[in-house]
């Protein structure tokens, strides 16, 4: 231990680290009137305050500059919240019962589970000490439940087996778990956005995002709530800025993504290149594939410069890729919903790249399902587009075609 003198305001003070629920002011006036004889205060990691909480206020108060201390070291937070508790116990006015709970609870929460070491730290019985850490072994458990449960939703184990070795807990306890959540009403009830008919329309906005072609959440909703059950595995191979990941797993469904150019490491999109085929950390199974590929030209230079991308190539090849998209998703799937829009050329010309795609599908003897009009939420022209509409007899267009395709 060593022993500085230290500016009094340089003392950090870490009250997460405090063993006391409040300060006693009595006791700080007691030691304002014998100041010079306080012995040092002790603080860790050279300005972390571990004992003299009462001295170093009675320092403050008296406006004084500098202050004795004496340094532990380098010790972690739970050692500095022990060696507090174990200073203020030997010396002063005893611990409150409030402050034994309130420390049993913060050391239990912070990976102290030695009850025999709570007991003798705190001098409260080991049963007092199991009392103590009740509601923090309460919400172990219901954080321990909603992690499995998340990890779950992201396919990060396909059986409960595997759920077990990666986490510890029995199969039989992540089974009941799990049937637990999937059981919620919630997940039964139907969206706000559903829609009846064939033109999907909706009333509020597709939500905001700065990520070029984000899909509505809306749409992703209706699809689920048309063609899945809760816990049917989703995969989406053009992951985007995770719109189906954030929407499957709000209902409920399990789900898997991927992207040539992953948008974000807040979310589980694994990077992977659609047109090499099935991924080999992907569901071998899906209930539903969802694809939203770059809209060709529509989207040229907005995710990458790179040859692989399905923005940046000619037509026939863009096609090409598809094919190879199709192929590989078919074999893993019995359903596959894709989503497009239609390219306007300057010269008026629209190519109707949802009625070209099918060409994928029938050759691996697939048929429509279902052909769904999304109209877009806000105008997609400008004025200057709308006029030169108005003067050249053009229509522009409004709306994604969502295809779904099944075997």
């Amino acid at each position: 231990m060593t022993e500085i003198v230290l500016a009094v305001d340089e003392v950090e003070f870490v009250k997460e680290l405090y063993p006391r629920v409040r300060e006693d002011d009595a006791a700080i006036e007691r030691y304002r009137a014998a100041i010079d004889r306080l012995p040092p205060i002790v603080v860790a990691r050279g300005r972390v305050l571990v004992d003299g909480f009462h001295r170093w206020q009675a320092h403050k108060r008296e406006h004084l500059t500098t202050i004795a201390v004496e340094d532990l070291g380098n010790l972690a937070d739970v050692e500095i919240r022990k060696e507090s508790i174990r200073r203020n116990a030997s010396h002063g006015r005893q611990l409150e019962t409030s402050d034994k709970l309130k420390n049993v609870d913060w050391l239990y929460r912070n990976g102290t589970r030695d009850y025999d070491e709570l007991a003798d730290l705190l001098s409260i019985t080991v049963k007092t000490a199991k009392e103590y850490a009740r509601d923090a072994r309460r919400d172990e458990v219901a954080e321990r439940k909603a992690d499995i449960w998340d990890r779950w939703l992201n396919c990060e184990w396909m059986s409960y087996a595997e759920a077990e070795k990666a986490t510890g807990v029995s199969d039989k306890t992540i089974k009941g778990w799990l049937s637990e959540f999937s059981n919620a009403l919630e997940f039964s009830e139907p969206p706000l956005s559903r829609q009846h008919f064939d033109l999907w329309q909706f009333q509020k906005s597709d939500g905001e995002s700065s990520y070029f072609g984000k899909m509505a959440p809306q749409i992703v909703e209706n699809l689920l709530w048309l063609y899945t059950e809760p816990g049917d595995i989703v995969v989406d191979l053009f992951a985007g800025g995770g719109t189906t990941i954030d929407v499957a797993k709000r209902m409920g469904r399990r789900v898997w993504a991927s992207d040539l150019h992953p948008s974000t490491p807040t979310l589980p999109i694994h990077q992977h290149d659609a047109c090499e085929g099935w991924p080999d950390n992907a569901p071998r199974k899906a209930d539903l594939v969802i694809l939203d590929p770059p809209y060709w030209q529509q989207a040229k230079g907005q995710y990458s410069e790179s040859h692989l991308d399905f923005a940046n190539v000619e037509l026939e090849d863009f096609y090409a890729m598809w094919d190879l998209v199709i192929k590989a998703a078919c074999d893993h799937t019995d359903r596959i919903a894709y989503i497009i829009g239609p390219t306007q050329l300057p010269d008026g010309e629209v190519i109707d790249h949802a009625t070209d795609m099918l060409a994928a599908f029938r050759d691996n003897g697939w048929g429509l399902e279902r052909r769904i009009i999304a109209a877009y939420n806000t105008q997609q022209a400008t004025g200057q587009q709308v006029e030169w509409a108005r003067e050249n007899k053009r229509l522009l267009k409004l709306y994604r075609d969502l295809v779904v395709m099944t075997r």
